[in-house]
């Protein structure tokens, strides 16, 4: 009787323990990269794209 309630209550526990450690692991992860991205971000500015210039006679020369 008591090793078959052991075993329920092992599996219950184990359950409940990779859990928390999952949810602490990975929401402390994802709280730190939001921090980091939002100290990285610059405020002041219209947009994020980059103006390039291609040119586009040489890019197609040669393509494979």
């Amino acid at each position: 009787l008591w090793m078959k309630f052991s075993h329920v209550l092992g599996m219950i526990m184990s359950k409940i323990i990779l859990t928390v450690l999952w949810i602490v692991g990975f929401g402390t992860y994802g709280i730190c990269l939001k921090v980091i991205y939002l100290f990285k971000k610059e405020k002041k500015t219209d947009t994020y794209w980059l103006d390039t210039e291609q040119d586009f006679e040489n890019s197609m020369k040669y393509q494979f």
